[in-house]
């Protein structure tokens, strides 16, 4: 059996770069709430990535992406500033921060759809 490719770096770059942003936005939203749950309970509670595992947050988003993704799951949408920091192209790589997420987003999907 082979494993169908759901979501690229370049899908999920394509999704961001949609004019609708409300479409954007839950895009956003929906993918930090599936790689926060993807975070031990004791990384949950504290916002804090402390395993390095390649699975959740890296350390270096664990506080923002918990605290964004807390607050999607409570208000059902993001501030445009939110939006603004996972969707914000880096000058090294013309990619968003989210995109790096893409092998774990990929995951979840192939999961949802098996």
């Amino acid at each position: 059996m082979t494993t169908k490719i759901l979501v690229t770096k370049d899908s999920l770059q394509s999704m961001l770069d949609n004019e609708n942003p409300t479409y954007v936005m839950h895009v956003v939203g929906r993918a930090l709430v599936a790689i926060f749950n993807r975070q031990t309970e004791d990384e949950k509670k504290v916002n804090e990535t402390k395993l390095h595992n390649g699975i959740g947050f890296t350390g270096s988003d664990g506080r923002s992406g918990s605290l964004t993704a807390k607050s999607y799951l409570k208000n059902k949408r993001l501030e445009d500033w939110q939006v603004e920091r996972w969707t914000k192209r880096s000058a090294k790589t013309n990619y968003a921060r989210l995109c790096k997420y893409h092998t774990q987003l990929n995951q979840i999907a192939q999961q949802k759809n098996s």
